[in-house]
């Protein structure tokens, strides 16, 4: 019988035929490895599969699933890797990016050298083309990383960590799969929020996985993808403001609401949503706001403050969002 590998790196695919070869390669060249590398297809309409095929024929560490269940999706996706996973940590990387060739061992010697950790988290660069053409690293700030997650100041994304399989298998029980959108940052948040939880955030490396920066990564229409992510939004404000009960923390999760509503605020100064679909979203938001006990009088009133400076079209100036991002990070810190 063949014995378990040490690490399990779990891989969603889904129309990736451009990047996915590249992608997999760069977990072949690993310095490291004692691992399995579990693929799992999300019914690709391309020739992902027939790609992948091909690369696992060659490699016996490579393993290809088809998604048999419903929801579609990412999160599915992982799922199905994380049942089918031996490693005793697990690693989630996305089929249209890169790792360098130390990636996975600086990670698993961490994790056997501090054995009673839950998961470490280590940077994340960026890329477009190729490794090395972008600055941007996704470094986890100081501060108390549970209540980042709530307001969506991200800490990390989902190639920062790697975890300890029973961890994620037996605590957490994979993820939400019906989530929309926001499934990692739920993952991650509900991760933070378990008893006698160990983790650790390593400053002291370079980044040696890479995130594709791509506007093709979903072909959703820009108004599409809000209104997917709003149904995200909603669903994570209300399942967490179920699930926690100090007030103090609990309100953090209003900037998830008003971060969203930045974004949407750019997709219209930039046009690319019209102000119709802009006004659908907002009258959306304020009848959820006025259902969810966590937007107080005072958070609702900053939402109409910002729906009159929209209606009269300062959205269009420059350095709004920004002046309105920091007025509101002022009220819900005293409100």
């Amino acid at each position: 019988m063949i014995p378990p590998p040490v690490v399990s790196i779990i891989i969603p695919n889904f129309n990736k035929a451009t990047f996915i070869a590249e992608s997999i390669r760069s977990v072949l060249e690993q310095d490291f490895e004692d691992w399995e590398a579990i693929i799992v297809d999300d019914g690709s309409t391309d020739n992902s599969v027939e790609i992948i095929s091909n690369l696992v024929s060659n490699d016996p560490r490579l393993k290809l699933f088809q998604r048999n269940r419903l929801p579609k999706g990412g999160s599915t996706c992982r799922n199905i890797g994380i049942e089918n996973a031996r490693g005793d940590y697990l690693f989630f990387f996305d089929s249209d990016d890169l790792m360098t060739k130390d990636c996975i061992g600086e990670r698993v010697n961490l994790m056997q050298d501090n054995t009673t950790l839950d998961f470490a988290v280590f940077p994340v660069g960026t890329f477009y083309k190729a490794i090395g053409d972008s600055t941007m690293v996704w470094r986890t700030k100081k501060g108390d990383h549970l209540k980042q997650f709530l307001r969506h100041d991200l800490p990390w994304n989902i190639m920062s960590p790697i975890w300890r399989t029973p961890f994620v298998k037996n605590k957490l029980n994979g993820f939400d799969e019906s989530f929309p959108r926001l499934q990692d940052v739920e993952f991650h948040t509900r991760a933070l929020l378990q008893k006698g939880l160990e983790y650790k955030i390593v400053h002291n490396t370079t980044p040696k996985c890479f995130y594709r920066i791509d506007n093709e990564r979903t072909k959703q229409s820009q108004a599409q993808g809000l209104q997917t992510m709003y149904q995200g939004v909603k669903q994570y404000i209300s399942s967490f403001d179920k699930q926690i009960r100090n007030p103090t923390i609990k309100r953090n999760l209003r900037g998830t609401l008003f971060s969203y509503l930045t974004q949407v605020n750019y997709s219209l100064s930039n046009k690319s949503i019209q102000k119709k679909e802009c006004d659908q979203i907002i009258a959306s938001i304020t009848e959820f706001t006025e259902s969810c006990p966590i937007f107080t009088k005072s958070s609702r009133k900053l939402l109409n403050w910002y729906n009159n400076m929209y209606a009269l079209g300062f959205y269009n100036i420059k350095g709004f969002n920004y002046l309105y991002k920091k007025i509101f990070q002022l009220k819900f810190k005293f409100h």
